[in-house]
């Protein structure tokens, strides 16, 4: 995923080494054709039809992508190394409306965040290649995923407060347990 001009954008910037930068076995559009994916800020008001074409070409590339999700989070990490061009069929623009969204979401610190979110994934898939499940345990939880679906997301803490104000609220309820008994 080299651009235009440059081997690899790690070679003269400092980039977070926690994100590895996204590798194919195959060459990817970005490196076949990289011009397409040249887009700096500004471009748009000064560039006309012809950069408007380059965008949409370089998104359509990138829809198909193999590695688009990791790009994506390559170039939103690694701001330096991805200021300009098309990483992920995102424009510069995009990519800081997107890292203002992340902050928002996960705090300033959001970085870390998705390391150590990574870190833990990766900790857990060893994890599941060091102890796999015995063929009763892989039954019995293909089972319960028929019968009950996904598993459900684990309650926030402010999810746990409503639900326990919302079972006092009934415990103290003016009506009496019979009439609740009475009506169903």
């Amino acid at each position: 995923m080299s651009r235009y001009g440059a081997t690899k954008p790690t070679e003269y910037l400092t980039v977070d080494p926690r994100f590895p930068f996204p590798h194919t076995s195959e060459p990817t559009r970005c490196q076949v054709t990289p011009q397409i994916f040249d887009y700096a800020r500004g471009d748009r008001s000064t560039g006309g039809e012809e950069v408007e074409q380059r965008l949409e070409q370089a998104r359509k590339a990138c829809t198909g992508c193999p590695v688009a999700a990791a790009c994506l989070r390559w170039a939103l990490v690694n701001h330096p190394a991805a200021r300009l061009g098309v990483w992920a069929a995102t424009t510069p623009r995009e990519r800081t409306q997107l890292r203002k969204r992340i902050s928002d979401r996960l705090g300033p610190d959001w970085i870390n965040v998705l390391a150590d979110q990574d870190q833990a994934r990766r900790e857990q898939a060893a994890t599941a290649r060091h102890n796999p499940l015995t063929v009763t345990q892989a039954r019995i939880v293909r089972l319960d995923r028929e019968v009950n679906g996904p598993m459900p997301r684990p309650l926030t803490p402010g999810e746990q407060q409503r639900n326990r104000e919302l079972l006092l609220a009934g415990v103290r309820s003016p009506y009496p347990a019979k009439k609740f008994a009475e009506a169903s």
